[in-house]
Order: C-alpha cells, then sequence, then structure tokens
C-alpha cells in the first residue's frame, strides 16, 4: 500500500508559512479535545418535502467512486489525521477535532502518532506549488483516480480549501472473477483492497450473474490543503469542522446549496444569501452516522438510498441523541 504521508511531510516543510491569525486565541492545550460534537439545528418540513431535501442532500455530499461507481466512505480501520502549518496548538486542535468526530459518527479513529497518517492536512501560503511538487513526487498518486488528459484541471488549485482524494475499491470475498496478471489469467477471489487507477483492471461488476457482489470503496489518503492567503483570519472553530467534513466524506459537490445548511456552506457561493454555520450542523452529523452505518456496496443508487433512510431516521432522534 503507498503511504503518502511521509512525502506530504517532506515537501510541505518546505512550503509552511508562518502562523495564521485566527480570530480567536489558540486552544489551551491539545488534550482538550471537546467529549461531545456540537452542531446546529434545523427546521424540519413536511414528511415528503423533508425526503426530497435529504435525498439531494446526500446527492451533493456523496462522491462515487469514478472506478466502482459505488458511494465512499474511510476504511474500516479507521482515520489517522495529520495536521501541517499551524503553530503545534492549532495542528494539534485540528487533528483532534477530526479523531472526536469521527469516533462520534463511527467512522472510526487510530490513535494519533502511533499509525499511518491517511489524512493529511496542509496549511501554507503557495498550495499550488504543494500540490504540484506533491504530484511530481508521487507520479500523480496523491491526486487520485484521473486520466493523463484530466491531469491539468485535476492539480488546479481554485478554492481557499481543497481536497483530494485517492480511493480504493475491495472486491467481495464470496464472488470469484477473472484476475489479469503479467502472466496471463488465473481464476482467484478478489478480497484485497485495490488502488483506483484509470488505466488498471475494473473490479468484478457480477456480469453473468443476477447476484451483485458487494465491491466496497474506501478512501485510501485525503489530502486537503489550505490557502493561508484566503483563510487567514477565520477562526479555528468553523475552519477545523469543516476540514473534518473533508476528511470524513468525500463530496460530490461543493457548490451546491441544499434546504438543510452544513458546514461547506461557508466557501459555496450558492450559499451566499444566508448565514453560514460556526459548526457542523445536524444535518453533517446525521449524514456521515448514517454513512458509516449504510450498506453502500451492492450499487450507488441503492447506496444513496440507504444513506437517506438512515439520515432521515437520525434526524427523527431527539436533539440531545445528535450530539
Amino acid at each position: 500500500m503507498v503511504r503518502f504521508s511521509a512525502i506530504v511531510a517532506g515537501v510541505a516543510s518546505g512550503f509552511l508559512a508562518a502562523a495564521i491569525a485566527f480570530a480567536q486565541d489558540a486552544p489551551a492545550g491539545s488534550s482538550q479535545t471537546p467529549e461531545t460534537v456540537t452542531v446546529t439545528g434545523m427546521r424540519l418540513k413536511d414528511q415528503k418535502a423533508l425526503l426530497d431535501t435529504i435525498d439531494q442532500f446526500v446527492d451533493l455530499h456523496s462522491a462515487r467512486d469514478r472506478k466502482s461507481g459505488l458511494l465512499v466512505r474511510d476504511a474500516p480501520a479507521g482515520v489517522c489525521p495529520i495536521t501541517m502549518g499551524l503553530p503545534d496548538a492549532y495542528n494539534q486542535f485540528i487533528t483532534q477535532r477530526i479523531l472526536t468526530v469521527a469516533k462520534q459518527v463511527g467512522a472510526g479513529a487510530q490513535e494519533a502518532g502511533k499509525c499511518h497518517a491517511n489524512v493529511e492536512i496542509v496549511f501554507t501560503n503557495d498550495p499550488q506549488g504543494v500540490v504540484t511538487l506533491l504530484s511530481d513526487r508521487t507520479r500523480g498518486g496523491i491526486l487520485g483516480y484521473h486520466f493523463l488528459h484530466e491531469k491539468g484541471s485535476v492539480i488546479h488549485v481554485y478554492r481557499p480549501i481543497q481536497a483530494w482524494y485517492v480511493t480504493g475499491t475491495k472486491g467481495d470475498p464470496e464472488s470469484k472473477s477473472v484476475d489479469i496478471g503479467n502472466d496471463g489469467t488465473s481464476e482467484g477471489t478478489h478480497t484485497k483492497l485495490r488502488i483506483d487507477d484509470a488505466y488498471g483492471q475494473s473490479p468484478n461488476t457480477g456480469t453473468g450473474s443476477r447476484i451483485q457482489p458487494r465491491n466496497s470503496s474506501q478512501i485510501v489518503n485525503a489530502l486537503i490543503v489550505a490557502d493561508l492567503n484566503k483563510v487567514g483570519g477565520t477562526e479555528i472553530g468553523p475552519l477545523s469542522d469543516y476540514v473534518t467534513m473533508l476528511a470524513l466524506s468525500q463530496p460530490q459537490s461543493l457548490d451546491g446549496c441544499n434546504d438543510f445548511s452544513s458546514i461547506l456552506d461557508r466557501m459555496s457561493t450558492a450559499c451566499a444569501v444566508r448565514d453560514t454555520p460556526e459548526t457542523l450542523t445536524t444535518g453533517d452529523i446525521a449524514y456521515l452516522k448514517a454513512l458509516y452505518a449504510a450498506d453502500i456496496t451492492t450499487s450507488a443508487a441503492r447506496g444513496s438510498e440507504n444513506v437517506a433512510s438512515g439520515m432521515n431516521a437520525n434526524l427523527a432522534q431527539p436533539a440531545a441523541q445528535q450530539h
């Protein structure tokens, strides 16, 4: 398995800028991680309108793996984040926030400092330089699934905070498919996670069988780069929650605006007409819990339905259970 964290750390060290001037005092010690997730509420509508809104929320927030077509989420082993480029207290605050929320929503969290980082958050005043150099060092691997002719658009940094996801597909242990290797073709059962490659072998689709294989697509690595020139002066709380949402899910779009507010609305021009959340919202938490609890292995459509159903159930819970 490719480990990107060491490469990111090496490259980022040459680009890390001076400390960002946040609009609030630094966290008082890295160990002071919130024990609960603070969320903002929403006003529920009639049932049909609610379900339509939930469906759209899921569509906006759930990217589909370009190789398998399935929804993606972090691997069962859990996230292992590392934050670079800010004073240590800020770096640790963001890292701990991701771990705290991951545990709350069932995504899983590995012990910081004792795992191989699979989420790298880099704050820099030269985001394009960082991403370009990382792409060169990894031969484009850190940019995730893309064809050669797409590299120019994929590598382009145009958002204040932008993410790139390396995904992989794990085969159904109970389905047999053809494994094409260097020495020819052989029968085998695909149970190992394979990094998604635009030019590599496609996962088993169950062709010739009425039973769909239960493949799963996972986020193998997430690179999140924040432009210090654009996020300077931002409070650490909203910033950490925005990064947390990107660390725990790959959004389909960052430019939509659902009736339910989301922390991702903060940098969406479509939501500029309304107040933006300061924290993860009730919708965000309900969605993340549903994403990590739902069966998303058979098809993107069924996976979206399962996540939407779970989100609806989560929203119906008493407010106290949303924390």
